[in-house]
């Protein structure tokens, strides 16, 4: 008998309760009292569903799935710029110019954007698109407005992708993971917020750096020293992130300072040896001088200020402070180097998203990291897995509301969902941020979501830290929860879902407005007892109203207030067709705004719109006028006034 079996035994029903124990969900089977939850989970589906060794074939699907359709989807114009040069960099080398490429970037620029990054990075985008270079130029290819030019484009971050997760996949085998369960790794590695929006949705390129870093890394774990700085003197050139890592590394590992200086040099040889080629070059200077020194002075933006004027970039002392702890610190085995070179990495790189402004794709640099930290720390599987997804996607939702530019329905117009299907017209959300502002996270959600966000950071950094339990017990092998792993694959879902939310959903047309850009105000407060602002409202064809906008400016009204602003329609009879209230203290100034679910006013029909006040509290709110436009008859208690409401209805018009 099963262990399971003696404990239903004792527990189960007996004799004349066995008809109401069948109700209760309990059931017999061979022999045995067992609960149908329990049966449940020993059925073939509930065994299917608890086989975690490695991603089955319905996980893979989930995600290749959702990957397929931002593959085919999505695409931020920036890359396009990038492409453009990477020609520029084609013909300047084909030319016998290459020193020139700056110059000839800067006057063969489609989109105004120069060549702001060091060399490398076009050699890269050149050589994969050589196909298409030569259609360009022995034919008649218009590949910047080709779709499958942009998608043999994309296609280069997927491959760059792939090999990424081959990278971690191994990274994981050297610290102990097992061949069946590093599948896991590349399955959270490719599932991660942090890896998905910055490849699939805006296709940038920081997956370059990252794989040759991860290339390098994987050499320092196996020792090999040559690699190690081989890899990560290409990364630099790629962008100067990898120094971040770099740096640590170097000092976590070396402690002899001539030697730790020495493979210093080395690994920044590939960025010197760029700079020199173009040393004293106008174009170059003009091209990357004022984007590197935008990248700089983001690095200083958080921080204290010292003695009341000398600011102090907080970041800057976290990265110095990394890189003495990494000096500091000695590793006495092979498995702690592991653990520290993996958790300093993550340190270093989690704490620049969380703290520096930034361009939101950055957070890619955070992905393999993050995932091997998961799968290295024998604890905390379910927690870091989940703070992981928390941490990515709350850094996107906080950009899409502070108003991040990336998000329109631009992404979808050079690919293939955008060829076959229009956007709404009009569109109803310019951007996913206003869908999310719509649902209430806006305003000073934001702070907290921000707080929320460093929380899970420190969460990350604290429960991860390499001490002698973790170093013992590494790799991690708690059981895999399906479940957490189809909430990760779902976030993927969500955020697509904002984005085709934003470019589907249409606009509910607005049948009249008197909006004006430069208001007039009442003169009567609507909240003094007894005040009403009424206006006499006569169409010629017949409005099925859903939403209803009055402009107002109560912005004297604080939050403590409690006094309401009713709004009512009545038609020629006197009968009410529409009444609605909100707390004045939630209007502001602008439209407030009224569900009115049926509402229907007929042609030919006069209605009255009145607003009056409840509760007040002494602190004015008036009602805008739009002196412009004088269509109705608008009074202020009875005494009528030049200019219509400022008054926008919502929905649809019929003969």
């Amino acid at each position: 008998m099963t262990q399971q079996e003696i404990g239903a035994e004792t527990t189960a029903p007996q004799g004349g309760r066995v008809s109401r124990a069948l109700d209760r969900g309990w059931e017999r089977v061979d022999g045995a009292w067992i609960s149908m939850s329990d049966s449940v989970r020993e059925s073939t589906l509930g065994r299917w569903f608890k086989g975690v060794e490695q991603p089955n074939l319905a996980d893979w699907a989930l995600l290749g799935a959702i990957c397929a359709l931002a593959f085919v989807t999505f695409l931020y114009g920036d890359v396009k710029a990038t492409f453009e040069h990477s020609f520029n960099f084609l013909d300047a080398v084909l030319a016998g110019r290459p020193q020139d490429f700056y110059q000839i970037a800067i006057e063969r620029s489609t989109f105004g954007h120069p060549a702001v990054y060091d060399v490398p990075i076009y050699a890269v985008f050149g050589i994969w698109n050589l196909p298409a270079y030569l259609l360009y130029r022995y034919g008649d290819f218009d590949y910047l407005n080709s779709t499958p030019a942009q998608l043999w484009l994309k296609l280069m971050m997927v491959v760059f992708t792939l090999v990424a997760t081959r990278l971690v996949m191994a990274i994981a085998k050297t610290i102990g993971v097992s061949a069946q369960r590093s599948k896991w790794v590349a399955f959270y590695f490719l599932s991660s917020m942090a890896l998905f929006v910055p490849v699939l949705v805006i296709v940038q390129y920081d997956i370059i750096s990252i794989t040759f870093m991860l290339a390098g890394l994987l050499a320092y774990m196996r020792g090999r020293t040559r690699s190690f700085l081989l890899w990560f003197l290409l990364a630099i050139t790629f962008k100067l992130f990898a120094l971040f890592i770099f740096i640590p590394l170097v000092l976590l590992r070396e402690k002899r300072l001539l030697r730790a200086v020495g493979q210093l040099v080395v690994g920044v040889l590939g960025l010197l040896l760029c700079r020199l080629m173009y040393r004293g070059d106008l174009a170059f200077e003009a091209s990357t001088g004022g984007f590197t020194d935008l990248m700089l002075d983001r690095l200083r933006t958080s921080g204290f200020t010292w003695q009341s004027s000398i600011p102090v970039p907080l970041f800057v002392v976290f990265i110095v402070g990394l890189a003495i702890f990494a000096y500091a610190k000695r590793t006495s085995s092979t498995r702690e180097l592991q653990a520290f070179a993996i958790y300093l990495s993550l340190a270093a790189f989690l704490v620049f998203c969380a703290i520096v402004p930034l361009n939101p794709y950055w957070i890619n640099l955070v992905a393999p990291f993050s995932i091997l930290i998961i799968f290295a720390n024998p604890r905390y599987l379910t927690l870091n897995s989940l703070l992981e997804m928390a941490i990515g996607t709350t850094l996107f939702l906080i950009y899409m509301l502070v108003g991040y530019s990336m998000y329109n329905s631009g992404i979808f117009r050079d690919l293939l969902f955008g060829q076959f299907i229009p956007p709404a017209d009009p569109q109803r959300f310019a951007t996913p941020g206003d869908i999310l502002r719509g649902l209430g996270l806006g305003g000073n959600n934001v702070i907290f979501m921000v707080g929320f966000m460093i929380a899970c950071v420190l969460a990350v950094l604290i429960i991860n830290y390499p001490r002698p339990a973790f170093i013992a017990g590494m790799p991690n092998a708690q059981t895999i929860k399906r479940s957490v792993v189809w909430i990760r694959v779902a976030a993927l879902f969500g955020f697509s879902a904002l984005l085709f939310g934003m470019y589907l959903i249409p606009a509910t047309p607005t049948v009249y407005s008197s909006v004006s850009s430069v208001p007039g105000l009442t003169e009567v407060d609507v909240l003094a007892p007894d005040s009403v602002i009424a206006e006499e409202l006569d169409f010629d064809t017949t409005l099925s109203v859903s939403q209803l906008q009055i402009g107002m400016d109560a912005s004297a009204v604080t939050w403590i207030n409690s006094a309401i602003i009713n709004v009512s329609i009545v038609d020629e009879q006197g009968e009410s067709v529409f009444a609605g209230s909100t707390p004045a203290n939630a209007v502001g100034v602008g439209l407030a705004s009224f569900r009115t679910d049926d509402l229907v006013l007929k042609a030919g029909e006069t209605y009255t719109i009145s607003l009056t006040g409840v509760q007040s509290e002494g602190e004015p709110a008036y009602v805008q006028l739009n002196p412009d436009q004088d269509r109705f008859p608008t009074t202020e208690n009875g005494k009528p006034v030049d200019g219509d409401l400022v008054l926008a209805l919502k929905g649809t018009e019929t003969e």
